[in-house]
């Protein structure tokens, strides 16, 4: 082979290389693809995602059952603070392989859009410390974020799910648009 042709080859498999790897990390980096409805898989369990609906923490907490004082923060450990507000956003964690599949939702879950800045890790959750599903199974739990809410115009909340290298965001269907006021310190 002459040099000309050899030094063309390897410059068009250097390009195609170069292009391969752009794609691939841009697709590596990029936004998690959006689910097409309220489920989505991911090796072998589905993630099923019910209404969400605001928590208010002020309504339980009247002191005196009569519209008297709420009660301060200092006095509601875990409640959120300053202007944020308790998310509770039911899912359903299914085993659809024949093998047992180990799970960790508070490192596969975040909540993501609705303008945040940077993606919010649930703050509770009532799945507990189980952390394996077996084959065929479902687990039915609500995972708590605490978040300003969205302004009406916002674009959407979305849940993000990583797991075994793979992710997606599912869309973050509300029961109402009902917003509980911020908790307020007296």
């Amino acid at each position: 082979m002459r040099l000309g042709v050899r030094r063309a080859l390897l410059a068009a498999i250097a390009l195609l290389t170069a292009a391969s790897l752009t794609l691939l990390g841009w697709q590596w980096l990029g936004a998690a693809p959006v689910a097409a409805g309220t489920s989505a898989s991911i090796g072998g369990m589905t993630t099923d995602v019910g209404q969400a609906g605001w928590i208010n923490f002020d309504m339980a907490h009247v002191m005196d059952g009569q519209g008297g004082f709420m009660m301060p923060d200092a006095m509601m450990p875990g409640a959120p603070r300053g202007d944020d507000v308790r998310l509770g956003v039911p899912v359903t964690l299914s085993n659809t392989s024949s093998r047992t599949i180990e799970f960790n939702v508070l490192s596969e879950f975040t909540l993501t859009g609705g303008g945040l800045a940077d993606p919010i890790k649930p703050v509770a959750d009532t799945l507990g410390n189980l952390s394996r599903l077996g084959p065929g199974s479902a687990l039915d739990g609500v995972l708590y974020f605490d978040l300003v809410p969205p302004e009406p115009d916002a674009p959407p909340l979305y849940l993000h799910w990583s797991r075994d290298g793979g992710r997606v965001q599912i869309a973050v269907p509300f029961s109402d648009d009902d917003v509980p006021q911020q908790h307020q310190q007296h």
